[in-house]
């Protein structure tokens, strides 16, 4: 097998056909043009190679109790253009993550801390998605000097730990409180149309703020997201809304 030289570029070793999808996809998710299914194929084939490299550093896997919730949920969305990608991951955090194209990670600490209560995890799911529809998960990676620093990277492949550590980073960041709390309205009205208690949610944050100051994997959590009283008085106002 003939050897890759040194000096190639990220956007070389994924080969000359999946690399212009880099381009594409910050080209039509930033401007007016293109059609919507442009826009959504571009997305996706620019997650499919982030959600790669995601998988390098940090495994994930499937599992038949989070796609039967998922599907559940991802049933009821108006918009049935999107393909969607569950996966539990090994991350060592409490918390849950969405790349560009559907590709969606809750933890297996936060999975289990959710037990047996299948509402939260569908809530939690259903605020993962809503990153993704809402745009939010494009704005984390769609920019030019993220775009421009992995295809700038010097590697030989994707298990380089540069990569990863990048990638790795940007899906731990935090998004901005408005988003947190606009995926927390989507998450209720789509847990409720798919036959979930949006309560569910409540109940997670609830324990969850119990728990603050007692369990460490906590922390990236609670520095990234808006307060737990916060957002469970908002998520009770938009269910009664709703009723």
């Amino acid at each position: 097998m003939d050897r890759v030289p040194a000096n190639r570029s990220l956007a070389y070793l994924l080969g000359r056909k999946s690399a212009p999808f880099f381009f594409k996809a910050n080209w039509v998710m930033k401007s007016l043009a293109g059609t919507e299914s442009e826009k959504i194929e571009a997305e996706y084939q620019m997650g499919f190679l982030l959600a790669r490299v995601y998988e390098e550093k940090v495994p994930a896997l499937g599992n038949n109790r989070l796609t039967e919730t998922a599907n559940q949920l991802t049933r009821c969305l108006t918009n049935k253009k999107r393909k969607h990608t569950f996966k539990l991951d090994q991350s060592g955090e409490l918390n849950a993550c969405a790349i560009p194209g559907g590709f969606i990670y809750i933890s297996e600490q936060l999975f289990d801390y959710c037990g047996e209560d299948i509402d939260a995890i569908a809530f939690v799911l259903a605020h993962e998605i809503a990153h993704g529809i809402h745009g939010d998960a494009n704005q984390r990676f769609l920019t030019k000097t993220v775009i421009n620093g992995l295809l700038r990277l010097q590697t030989r492949g994707l298990m380089n730990p540069a990569v990863k550590q990048i990638v790795a980073k940007l899906v731990q960041q935090g998004y901005s409180r408005e988003q947190e709390f606009r995926a927390d309205r989507f998450a209720v009205a789509l847990t409720k149309a798919a036959g979930f208690d949006p309560n569910g949610g409540c109940r997670l944050f609830s324990n969850l703020w119990k728990k603050r100051e007692t369990t460490n994997p906590f922390s990236t959590y609670f520095s990234s997201h808006p307060t737990m009283p916060d957002r469970i008085s908002r998520i009770e106002k938009r269910i009664n809304e709703l009723r």
